[in-house]
């Protein structure tokens, strides 16, 4: 009897509680208050739906309730942490999926950066800032990432400005993969003068009245000679590089990458990188992918690799992803700029490239493919699918990188053999002469809207920092708009895609890759708690502000890698 009393009290006691039966079996199930609680916020999801929410809870790293406010509220407890979000708008962490960090990040704190610079003075003032502050006889190197007509000027500097703000020090300024400025005494460093015989595969231009170099070398032989005559940083400072780099991207919202990591990198310098993984220095997830170094057998080379890197630290935030891009010398295009019309891939480089299939299809590795133009990418094709037929490609993922001109055709046999494509905003920069190299069908690239209805997995990505611009929020600008980073309209409107398609293509699309979309890409339950609260509202800003958006909060498994503004005092304490 006294059994029934008490269950009979229990069901009044349940049913006179204030709110639903649901509620209360849900509250059942929190087993702990959160270790922190944002409220109060435009959370975009990036779900299945695109829902908007109000509120999240973390706890260990991860996202442990999402809804309104009231339905987080339950997670709150005397130790939890609660952040006012203020109305704003929360992204999931942006996922880069073809970027090369750890090549671009190695001298970031030496370099100067002219990627978010908007005129030529201001361009020339940071180098002028330098050369005061540094030593005389100090290279001043200006990274790739950056194009003229991002200036007002609408100008390339001239080896005269060069000389004019920095006579004692030589400056070295990249252009793209294309080329390079060096002033007269980075000339003189390098040895290069009347009489310096041209590299093969590259040019030091000259004055044709003269004979005097005039400070551009042109082709990737000229520059990587110059480049390669510079000292470079020291694995402490490499550290530290790494550090500050990292932050610059977490500023932008960026929370994962795809690192492609070419011959520059080395297996110390992975060895510093797993060393930070090892004791959370990392503010960023790095799947990284390793190409061939140049010379020597590329196979022999990916299988030492894959020994080399076991002892590497691998987990959620420092992960070997597998290989890419060139694979085996001879099979890639390089870029429309030095190659606009294609090119063919010789018997001896496609049996190698197919002997390098092979062995990634038995050993289920990953890879990243380069192919700019369509051309290129069905003669990779035609290998794939040969080996596919011996051995299948199950158990790993692949990505054809860049493919800005995608033809149906090909973009269905991709799909077939269960591949994605990851594009860049390259053309953000390069558009205007792309126009002029491949006329009409530079309208056409990427062709976003018909890879979206074909339902590849596709992902996005900047190609930094050389080659593009390391900024998420440009690339998320030109996903939508196809325009140049100069406001010309090139891509035809027919083939841009919504701003949620676009950030959906940076946040799910990137987690794709690399087999995380159960982990990462969303703001659901259960994945890690990456996000970025935004300076203004993704889905309602004026098209042209959304280039200039940055983060004011970014967290990493929910640890604050980045705080600014009204959430400064977060990164203290």
């Amino acid at each position: 009897m006294r059994r029934i009393v008490l269950i009979a009290l229990g069901l009044f006691l349940l049913g006179s509680c204030t709110g639903t039966e649901s509620e209360f079996a849900r509250s059942l199930a929190v087993r702990a208050p959160a270790e922190l609680v944002l409220i109060n916020g435009k959370i975009l999801t990036v779900d299945k739906d695109f829902s908007v929410q109000e509120a999240v809870a973390i706890a260990a790293g991860r996202f442990v309730a999402v809804g309104s406010d009231g339905e987080v509220r339950r997670w709150r407890g005397p130790h939890t942490r609660v952040i006012d979000l203020g109305g704003r708008t929360v992204i999931p962490g942006l996922i880069d999926s073809h970027i090369h960090v750890t090549a671009g990040c190695l001298s970031w704190d030496s370099q100067v950066h002219w990627e978010l610079t908007h005129s030529l003075a201001d361009a020339l003032r940071q180098i002028a800032t330098a050369a005061r502050t540094r030593p005389p006889g100090s290279w001043i190197v200006v990274g790739g990432g950056w194009v003229p007509t991002q200036f007002v000027e609408r100008r390339f500097p001239t080896r005269a400005d060069l000389d004019a703000v920095a006579p004692k020090n030589p400056v070295y300024v990249q252009y793209l993969r294309q080329g390079a400025l060096l002033n007269a005494a980075a000339l003189a460093a390098v040895g290069v003068g009347r009489h310096t015989a041209d590299p093969s595969g590259g040019r030091y231009e000259r004055d044709p009245r003269t004979g005097e170099a005039t400070g551009l070398v042109q082709g990737a032989a000229a520059w990587a000679y110059a480049y390669g005559k510079m000292p470079h940083p020291d694995l402490g400072q490499v550290r530290q590089s790494f550090r500050d780099c990292f932050r610059e991207l977490n500023r932008l919202g960026v929370t994962s990458v795809l690192d492609l990591q070419t011959g520059r990198v080395t297996f110390a310098h992975r060895r510093v990188l797993s060393d930070m993984a090892r004791n959370r220095e990392l503010t960023l997830r790095l799947n990284y992918f390793i190409a061939p170094s140049g010379a020597g057998d590329e196979l022999e080379q990916l299988r030492r690799t894959a020994a080399e890197v076991k002892p590497l630290v691998n987990n959620e935030m420092f992960r070997f992803g597998g290989f890419g891009e060139t694979l085996v010398r001879g099979t890639s295009d390089g870029d429309v700029l030095s190659n606009p019309n294609g090119f063919t891939i010789d018997s001896k480089a496609k049996e190698k490239f197919r002997e390098v299939a092979r062995f990634l299809a038995e050993e289920g590795y990953s890879f990243h493919l380069h192919a700019t133009q369509d051309n290129t990418a069905k003669q990779l094709l035609d290998v794939l699918e040969q080996v596919d037929r011996e051995v299948p490609f199950e158990r790993q993922r692949f990505a054809f990188d860049h493919l800005e001109d995608a033809t149906p055709e090909t973009i269905a046999r991709i799909l077939k053999l269960g591949g994605g494509i990851s594009v860049q905003d390259r053309l953000l920069l390069t558009g205007e002469r792309n126009l002029e190299l491949w006329g009409a069908k530079a309208r056409n690239a990427p062709p976003l809207r018909t890879l979206l209805d074909a339902h590849v997995p596709l992902g996005a990505g900047t190609d930094a920092f050389t080659s593009g611009n390391y900024s998420p929020m440009y690339a998320l600008w030109w996903l939508m708009t196809g325009k140049t980073i100069a406001g010309t309209p090139l891509r035809h409107s027919s083939q841009n895609v919504t701003r949620e398609e676009a950030l959906r293509m940076y946040t799910m699309g990137g987690a794709w890759f690399t087999f995380e979309e159960d982990r990462k890409g969303s703001i659901e339950v259960g994945k890690f708690a990456d996000l970025a609260v935004l300076n203004a509202d993704y889905l309602t800003v004026p098209e042209d502000h959304i280039r200039t958006l940055e983060s004011l909060l970014t967290m990493v498994g929910g640890r604050v890698v980045y705080a600014a503004g009204p959430f400064a005092q977060l990164q203290k304490n």
